[in-house]
């Protein structure tokens, strides 16, 4: 029974992880259309509102789930579990009312202190998606609890599918008809409360126990109004790392740019271009903590279990792994930005401060490792200090920074917030956990990553200069480069042994790697 129910765990966990890796691709490739349909202005005025979605998202989707799955596996029968639920979902709607009664009414101050009042509208649109953030909250968690993951992976998908199409499906018509920006932008987030409601309909069809009046009163539990708000919160906070950076540039960037004599129509346009590095950091991240997060479950099986020799083993695999993959990954858009850039959005306006931007993959993808242990060993506190300080670096230097270095500023207020706050959460990590590895490792990390960027940037330029520069030259150019670089980075890394054969077996498809390396290499020698 216990072997059944671990296999329709890990079937579960899998499902849920590849929905999840499908819907953040597309989250993160729509806006590359949308923004060469709509121009930098149109592009500045959905992503100015953005964040207030992506806290809704991480609110319904990764961080309350995760708190509610927690709160109903730990009770002892069905019945308990469905009342628990049903707490969760009265306090949450409660929640949801006030915050959409918030930004619907304060529309304008928080559209005046973004620096454009005419963001109300589209702050009124985003904002009705709140409601449908208990039905899915608690809908999900309670599902995730029980060990089944298909409604929160189906309804992740059903959301992003439609909201996505919604916002393609403006920016044409937009295009095509010369819509006024603020009209396109407020149309576009109508797609969040659309997405959020059919993904609700999904959740109240599949678990219509779950929103019945309580067949069973259960005394109101004040604890759990406290676990909700630190446990909940803590978790959130976590999720919605990246989504508060962002916001805190909604409210400075463009009112800092003005401040600093740019004309108010080349402010939004900049923020607009700012904006660009968005879904290249979200990208990067996706292949950065996808790869890393497939050792974390069997790092928390190994401390349960008191096995430290394995347990600290494994982690230092999986601070190998994730730190490789996300300097690789970092160094090679630095690289060849230019050419992205150009290849996405026909310009290569801003390139260096996209580049700049891009320090926060492995930065944000280090923290997401180092949180995501910390919180399976149920350590919230230092993680939630180091968030709050690394936003705190954020909003107290980034209105000088663009003051003084415009959008590059920008970036930088970003790379240092997410510095501090790694600083902070290795710091409270447990001795155990400390990074204690063998200083060549980064040695040649960091020789692999100055050689793969130099040969592949250097290859992106020659191919444009060969080439007039136009999307087709970048697409080639960006293909070759890309292509040379794979070839370098991971030529390097088997010849140079960064990871080492133990490492390299506790990998997935580790041991068939070797093998076949193995066959490689002695035909070659019989040649």
């Amino acid at each position: 029974m216990q072997h059944k129910q671990l296999s329709r765990v890990f079937q579960g966990t899998m499902i849920l992880a590849i929905s999840s890796l499908v819907a953040k691709i597309l989250s993160a490739v729509y806006r590359i259309p949308f923004q060469n349909l709509v121009g930098n202005d149109g592009f500045y005025v959905y992503q100015q509102v953005y964040p207030l979605y992506g806290l809704g998202i991480v609110l319904a989707l990764s961080g309350l789930p995760v708190f509610i799955s927690k709160v109903i596996a730990e009770q002892e029968t069905k019945q308990q579990q469905l009342a628990v639920a049903q707490q969760l979902f009265s306090l949450l709607l409660v929640a949801a009312l006030i915050v959409t009664g918030i930004l619907w009414w304060l529309a304008f101050p928080i559209a005046r202190l973004m620096g454009d009042g005419n963001l109300a509208p589209v702050i009124r649109s985003v904002s009705l998606m709140f409601l449908g953030m208990p039905f899915l909250a608690v809908g999900r968690g309670y599902h995730q609890g029980q060990y089944v993951t298909w409604p929160t992976s189906v309804t992740q998908l059903v959301e992003q599918v439609v909201r996505v199409s919604i916002v393609v499906c403006v920016a044409v018509l937009a295009s095509q008809h010369h819509w006024q920006i603020y009209r396109t932008g407020t149309l576009a987030m109508a797609s969040a409360p659309v997405a959020a409601l059919c993904s609700s309909l999904i959740i109240m069809m599949t678990s219509r126990q779950l929103f019945r009046r309580p067949t069973v009163k259960m005394a109101f539990d004040g604890r759990l109004v406290k676990r909700l708000v630190v446990e909940g919160g803590a978790i959130s906070l976590f999720a919605a790392m990246m989504i508060l950076l962002q916001l805190v540039d909604s409210f400075t960037v463009k009112s800092a740019l003005v401040s600093a004599g740019v004309p108010n129509g080349l402010a939004m346009s900049l923020k607009g271009v700012f904006d660009r590095g968005q879904p290249l950091i979200q990208l990067g991240l996706v292949v950065a903590t996808s790869v890393s997060a497939l050792l974390v479950p069997s790092l928390t099986e190994s401390y349960q279990k008191m096995k430290m020799v394995e347990f600290r083993r494994q982690f230092q695999v999986l601070s190998h792994v994730c730190i490789a993959v996300s300097a690789l990954c970092t160094t090679g858009l630095i690289a060849i930005m230019p050419s992205i850039n150009e290849l996405l959005f026909a310009s290569r306006l801003g390139s260096f401060a996209l580049a700049v931007n891009m320090l926060s993959i492995i930065l944000a993808a280090v923290i997401t490792m180092y949180s995501s242990v910390m919180q399976s060993l149920n350590r919230f506190s230092q993680i939630v200090t180091g968030l709050l300080i690394g936003l705190g670096v954020k909003v107290l230097t980034n209105y000088w920074l663009v003051m003084h270095f415009k959008i590059v500023g920008a970036s930088l207020g970003t790379v240092l917030a997410l510095l501090a706050t790694l600083l902070v959460v290795w710091q409270g990590l447990p001795d155990l956990l400390h990074w204690h590895t063998k200083h060549w490792f980064a040695v040649k990390l960091t020789a692999i990553c100055v050689m793969m960027g130099v040969i592949a940037g250097g290859t992106a330029q020659l191919v444009s200069w060969l080439i007039p520069m136009s999307r087709l030259g970048a697409l080639l150019a960006v293909m070759v480069a890309v292509i040379v670089g794979v070839v370098i980075a991971g030529g390097l890394s088997v010849w140079w042994h960064l990871l080492s054969v133990k490492e390299l077996l506790l990998l997935p498809h580790g041991k068939q790697f070797l093998i076949k390396l193995n066959d490689r290499m002695k035909s070659n020698e019989t040649r």
